[in-house]
Parts: structure tokens; C-alpha cells; sequence
């Protein structure tokens, strides 16, 4: 009587342990890559909220270095009002002319804010009564 090869040795309850076995150390590998990949995420997200942050407190900054509650872009229409008043009304075009005319310290300038209950009214008052208003919430 010719014996039956077989491929398994094994029973089949080791088998299906084996196979248990097996997915038990895919699920841990799973698990760890998931928390891996939390960990890597949380930094990420610190690492861009550190940067929103930082970028808020350089505008900030900002603001507060002009002295005065305002934007950027005002303070840039402010300068060209600045220099076109000078120049027409005070026939002050060059930079020498301009520090000629207002005297050594400037004072030329008055900044005037107006709160309101909708916001701030800020003009800007040269000394020959001329007024620029670059906020105006009236």
C-alpha cells in the first residue's frame, strides 16, 4: 500500500493558528504605523499653527513699530499724499528741500484719531491746515 504524500505536516488547528498568529502581528504593525503617523501629523500641525502664529505677531509688530493703529497700506497712501502736498503746495520736491522746509525734527504733521462707535476717523493735518483722512468709518 502506496502512502499519500502530503504537502502539510502540520494539524490543522496549528495551522489556523499560524494564520492567527500572522494577523495579530499585522494588526500591532497597523496599530503602530497609525500612531506613527498620528505623532508625525501632530507636528506637522504644531509646526504650521507655530507658523501662523509667528507670521500674526510679525504683523503685530508691525503695527505697533508705526506708532499709530495703522495699515500698511495706509501709511503708503499717507507717504504719497505726503509728498504730493509737499510738492505742490509747498513747492517741496526733493528730500533735502522737503527736511529744509519742515526743520530738522518735522513736526509739520499732525496725526489726529477720532474714535467713534463704528471705529476710528484718522487724518492726517499739515501745519498749513490741509487735511488727509486715511480712515474714515462715518
Amino acid at each position: 500500500m502506496k502512502m499519500k504524500k502530503t504537502y502539510f505536516s502540520d494539524s490543522v488547528s496549528d495551522l489556523c493558528q499560524g494564520i492567527i498568529d500572522k494577523a495579530d502581528t499585522y494588526e500591532k504593525r497597523i496599530k503602530y504605523l497609525e500612531e506613527e503617523n498620528k505623532k508625525l501629523k501632530d507636528e506637522h500641525y504644531k509646526d504650521s499653527e507655530m507658523q501662523r502664529m509667528e507670521t500674526e505677531l510679525k504683523k503685530a509688530k508691525e503695527d505697533l513699530y508705526r506708532g499709530f493703529p495703522i495699515s500698511e497700506k495706509e501709511q503708503e497712501k499717507i507717504r504719497e499724499w505726503e509728498l504730493k502736498h509737499d510738492a505742490e503746495k509747498h513747492g517741496l520736491k526733493t528730500m533735502e528741500q522737503r527736511a529744509m522746509g519742515h526743520g530738522c525734527i518735522g513736526g509739520s504733521l499732525t496725526w489726529c484719531f477720532t474714535p467713534t462707535s463704528i471705529g476710528t476717523v484718522g487724518e492726517v493735518i499739515c501745519s498749513c491746515g490741509e487735511k488727509f483722512t486715511f480712515q474714515n468709518f462715518i
